[in-house]
């Protein structure tokens, strides 16, 4: 049998807690759908996409208090973020290419893509943003 590696259930653990703990200030930003963000993409390349979405609070929206780890898998641990609406206030519509969560420090800890793109332009319109964000794994 070759060399391999793997996460016990309480090395996933350990690692997710650490996540959560260095999610506690994060935030939840939105990019238009001008983008479609790959491995080689940059916080920059977001940024200067963020929605200009008529209610979008400026920076993204805050997000605390993420779920505490749960074992999903042997060696697999989610946390869950808040749930966060992101709803159409008024003014131009906007079409949402998906968001990035963002650490206190400014780094980027995930990256999703809305896939259709969401269109918000009417007063209704709008989309409930929850993730999961999985730690650890066998390889």
């Amino acid at each position: 049998m070759a060399d391999r590696g793997i996460y016990t259930n309480e090395a996933a653990l350990a690692q997710a807690e650490e996540a959560r703990a260095g999610l506690a200030l994060s935030l939840l930003r939105v990019f238009d759908a001008t983008i479609v963000p790959d491995a080689t993409t940059t916080a920059a390349d977001m940024i200067a996409v963020e929605t200009g979405l008529i209610g979008y609070p400026p920076g993204g929206y805050p997000m605390t208090a993420f779920a505490a780890p749960q074992l999903i898998a042997a060696g697999v641990a989610v946390i869950t973020s808040p749930l966060v609406a992101i709803v159409y206030a008024s003014g131009a519509s906007a079409a949402l290419g998906g968001a990035w969560i963002e650490d206190a420090a400014g780094d980027v800890r995930g990256v999703f893509i809305f896939d259709p793109p969401r269109t918000l332009a009417a007063i209704g319109d709008g989309l409930q943003f929850l993730r999961q964000l999985a730690y650890g794994g066998s390889l």
